[in-house]
């Protein structure tokens, strides 16, 4: 009976380890990647949808300073991922997902130089004139 006594407590403690384990087991995964210019510079505060097409999950963030952005927690499945840089335009992407995976999309805009700029115009040094 002592020996019955001594080993439930411990099965029972086994027993909720077990399940804490299992119920701790995540399949969410992570999107994750840059958004640039032609030239590699990071295009900060780019507005970024990940809508997924199997559940209608749809989770939105911006690019941080560097240019990235990392969605966490998603669910599996198929996305459209989506940035938005305004008048520069949309670019989209569509990933799969798998449980516990972690996928790098990048995005690379084409930012033109300001219209009326000639981006190789160089002033010259100014000349004495008499």
């Amino acid at each position: 009976m002592s020996r019955l006594r001594l080993l439930l407590p411990l099965c029972l403690l086994l027993t909720f380890c077990l399940a804490g384990s299992a119920l701790a087991q995540n399949d969410s995964g992570v999107i994750t990647g840059t958004v640039t210019d032609r030239y590699g510079e990071p295009l900060k505060k780019a507005s970024v949808r990940a809508s997924n097409l199997d559940d209608g999950l749809v989770v939105e963030s911006l690019t941080g300073e560097r240019g990235v952005f990392e969605l966490n927690q998603m669910s599996p499945g198929t996305y459209e991922v989506q940035i938005s840089l305004g008048p520069m335009g949309i670019r989209k992407r569509q990933i799969k997902l798998a449980p516990g995976q972690k996928v790098r999309v990048d995005f690379v805009f084409r930012v033109d130089e300001p219209r009326g700029v000639d981006p190789n115009y160089r002033p010259s040094p100014p000349s004495m004139i008499n």
